[in-house]
């Protein structure tokens, strides 16, 4: 991308009017276009409108948590009966358990998060998990999901709660059946409810379950009930190694993969089955199949008809299938992809997909897309996204970090740093990094079409980009712009005049920054506008969110909203400021750290004098 500088001149005022460039950290912050944000920048972000500002924040969903412990896989499933399962990980640090925990909200919007497993048997929480269609048994879909034990859990994800019920059977609420909702109907049928496992034997395709022991008739009316997920051990299973430790999962054209961390195999199951991984040789349609890495394998993912295979600190492989002629038999290899040094992925949790591509974070460290390109559709090829930050992630540790798409943003955490990166893609034509956002995330969760963050420090999880303050603390915002020498790199010249125009809640301050000169070289100054001045530096209409009027929640308290449009009230403000000293190049910057308080920025520029002292003082 060709940086360019835009700016527009009102009068005698240079301003910059555009912040689709966003943030960046490659260049010399004084050899960049005016408006663009640099290192120091943080917790703003651009809109849809173009406007630059503080970034909203995030609100806790469910009870707060005092356990210290992080969030260490999520994931969400849509099953196929149309329900919507949100699923966490942690250890819990008392006890060492894994702890899984699903998404239960009840009938009056409180939610809570239930736990599914939390046993001695199980030490790790790095769950991953893949979602299969069960043809053989239930009928329908199941949620797979494995942590480094020689197991693989399923789960079919009914949950409801009960009427009613007797010595030996369950109602459920509503007119649903518990088939229709979700429970096994065939086998398996084994219920979890406060903590006590029931089985049934009946019932499967009315509201009441039958032949239920033990007796269930004093469980109070409104329990939370939830299916048993089941365990299949390796030894169970056919062609899979009793002592594989299963990593990793994933599903193409309905065959499981599984990897183990430490080896350099991969297993494929048998069409339809994840227990089944035997295959003949040759090797028959839809059989089973085993492949050989050069290193231990790190990441699966399926990507149109090819499963993509990371392995290693450098590698990347896709899946071929090649029929014979005969159409009986079906060989089955890995191509490898060509690659560099250090361009695998770090781990499964830093690999995701956008709309056309796998995107993931490699050993680089480089955020890369793969997938196909225009002049060469069937090769996949590596693309750098992170090119304009590449000193930011040059800086970061980031172990633990995930990598999530939603609405056309990347997304990337960056937990040790309590931060994430935003890259956005909402214009095709001008893709751009939002400066650094400090929500302290290890995951992402997209639950109702909302984006969701996992804590990185307790068993939390937050809706994200809502609200202007964090879960209850103020947003330090704070917008830094490139330098500036209005095209006179090497001549003298001042100020004393800065316009400033956008919109400002009335329960807080906005401070701008000026600083002459780059870093030792100046003394920095600090301007504030307070929101709360009236006409005609802000222009405050007629109240258009009286309390009493309008749903609590729907418009920002501590002030006013310009009417129509659902923004703060509009601001203009000119600061006048001391004419010298004289410089050569300047930075501007806005900031506030306040509770509940927004604020939009549309432009900003100042008058430029050119100085009378001919450059003397860099004369010799």
């Amino acid at each position: 991308m060709v940086l360019q500088r835009k700016t527009t001149t009102a009068q005698d005022f240079d301003l910059v009017t555009d912040f689709d460039y966003g943030y960046r950290n490659r260049e010399d912050i004084t050899n960049l276009p005016a408006g663009v944000l640099v290192v120091g920048s943080q917790n703003v972000i651009t809109n849809t409108a173009n406007r630059l500002g503080c970034v909203k924040g995030y609100v806790l969903d469910g009870p707060a948590s005092t356990v210290i412990s992080p969030i260490s896989s999520s994931y969400d499933w849509f099953m196929s009966v149309g329900y919507e399962r949100n699923l966490r990980a942690f250890i819990d640090p008392d006890t060492g358990y894994a702890v899984l925990q699903y998404r239960y909200v009840d009938t009056l919007g409180a939610v809570t998060w239930r736990d599914l497993i939390n046993s001695a048997s199980y030490t790790s929480a790095n769950f991953n998990f893949a979602d299969f269609w069960d043809f053989t048994s239930e009928k329908t879909a199941k949620l797979l999901f494995v942590n480094g034990s020689s197991n693989i859990f399923s789960w079919s994800g009914g949950i409801t709660t009960l009427l009613s019920a007797t010595v030996n059977t369950i109602t459920t609420n509503g007119v649903k059946t518990w088939g229709e909702l979700g429970f096994n109907v065939l086998a398996n049928k084994k219920l979890i409810i406060g903590g006590v496992e029931y089985t049934y034997t009946g019932g499967e395709g009315t509201t009441t379950l039958t032949g239920v022991t033990p007796d269930p008739s004093a469980i109070a009316v409104d329990s939370i009930i939830h299916q048993q997920y089941v365990v299949t051990a390796n030894s169970a299973m056919t062609g899979l190694g009793a002592t594989f430790k299963n990593s990793l999962i994933a599903n193409l054209r309905n065959q499981i993969y599984i990897g183990d961390l430490t080896s350099n195999s991969v297993y494929i199951s048998q069409i339809n089955s994840f227990t089944n991984y035997s295959f003949a040789s040759p090797r028959v349609v839809g059989e089973g199949g085993l492949v050989t890495l050069d290193s231990p394998v790190v990441a699966l993912i399926p990507q149109e008809d090819k499963m993509y295979l990371s392995a290693g600190k450098d590698f990347w492989y896709e899946t071929k299938f090649t029929l014979s002629a005969d159409l009986t038999k079906e060989s089955f290899e890995v191509v490898k992809l060509k690659t560099a040094s250090r361009q695998g992925a770090i781990a499964q949790a830093s690999v995701a997909k956008d709309k056309n591509n796998v995107v993931f974070i490699s050993n680089e460290p480089v955020l890369s897309t793969l997938g196909r390109v225009a002049d060469n559709l069937a090769t996949p090829q590596a693309g750098d996204v992170s090119y304009a930050i590449v000193n930011d992630m040059n800086s970061y540790n980031l172990t633990d970090c995930a990598v999530a798409y939603h609405k056309n943003f990347i997304y990337i955490s960056v937990p040790k740093a309590s931060l994430i990166r935003v890259y956005n893609q909402t214009n095709p034509e001008k893709k751009y990094w939002e400066a650094p956002i400090t929500y302290p995330i290890g995951r992402f969760s997209v639950i109702n079409g909302e984006l969701y963050g996992h804590s990185y420090n307790t068993p939390e999880t937050y809706k994200l980009f809502t609200g202007y303050n964090f879960n209850g603390a103020s947003i330090p915002s704070l917008a830094v712009f490139s330098y500036q020498n209005f095209g006179t790199r090497a001549r003298s010249k001042g100020i004393n005049q800065i316009y400033s125009e956008g919109y400002i809640g009335q329960n807080g301050v906005l401070s701008l920054g000026v600083l002459k000169e780059i870093e030792g070289c100046a003394t920095p100054t600090t301007y504030t506008f307070d929101g709360d001045q009236k006409s005609p530096l802000v222009c405050v209409g007629g109240s258009s969110a009286p309390l009493g009027k309008v749903e609590l929640g729907s418009n920002p308290l501590g002030g006013d909203l310009a009417e129509g449009t659902g923004l703060p009230p509009k601001f203009r403000w000119i600061k006048t400021i001391p004419l010298t000293p004289y410089f050569y190049e300047v930075q501007f910057s806005y900031f506030s750290n306040i509770i509940d308080f927004q604020w939009e920025l549309l432009c900003f520029g100042t008058n430029i004098i050119q100085a009378s002292d001919l450059n003397n003082s860099i004369k010799v």
